[in-house]
């Protein structure tokens, strides 16, 4: 565990990054983005002017809309080598840092996540967490994986408590 002022302030880093993206910024970063309609105005000129800045960095995107949403997803030959690594470092961090959350009867979710780091929050207790799984040892924190969920009872099954 780490210190717990260190981990707000990554916790407030990761959520200032991430706020701070417009959907292309998100797009790159993410490989895809999603909107409600009556969050972008016009989904034409939305989805126009994500297609004119991927042009012009020569990429390749996909746009559409459906059901009330806009989105564009990044066309990929595959995954890159780098993401893949970063995938396999994110979920080897989860396999190790799950078990204990759920000894202490939380039920986790990720709320944001954005590469190596992410941001977890128990559906029970809204204790939150977060992980850097980035270096060799993993950075970890908050009350997510320090302090027991106040609920009594066995805490419901999500995704990530199944995938680990």
């Amino acid at each position: 565990m780490t210190d717990g002022d260190q981990i707000r302030r990554r916790m407030q880093r990761l959520v200032a990054r991430v706020t701070r993206r417009d959907a292309y910024g998100t797009l790159l970063a993410a490989g895809q983005v999603i909107k409600r309609v009556e969050d972008v105005g016009d989904p034409a000129v939305w989805r126009d002017e994500i297609r004119r800045q991927a042009r012009a960095d020569r990429i390749k995107v996909r746009t559409g809309m459906t059901n009330g949403i806009v989105w564009a997803l990044l066309h990929y030959v595959g995954a890159t080598d780098a993401r893949h690594a970063q995938s396999t470092r994110y979920m080897r961090a989860l396999s190790r840092v799950i078990p204990e959350v759920q000894t202490r009867r939380h039920e986790p979710n990720v709320i944001l996540r954005d590469g190596d780091e992410a941001l977890f929050r128990c559906e029970r207790c809204d204790a939150f967490g977060y992980l850097d799984s980035s270096e060799e040892r993993l950075i970890v924190g908050g009350e997510l994986f320090e302090a027991d969920c106040p609920h009594d009872g066995p805490p419901r099954t999500t995704a990530l408590t199944f995938l680990a």
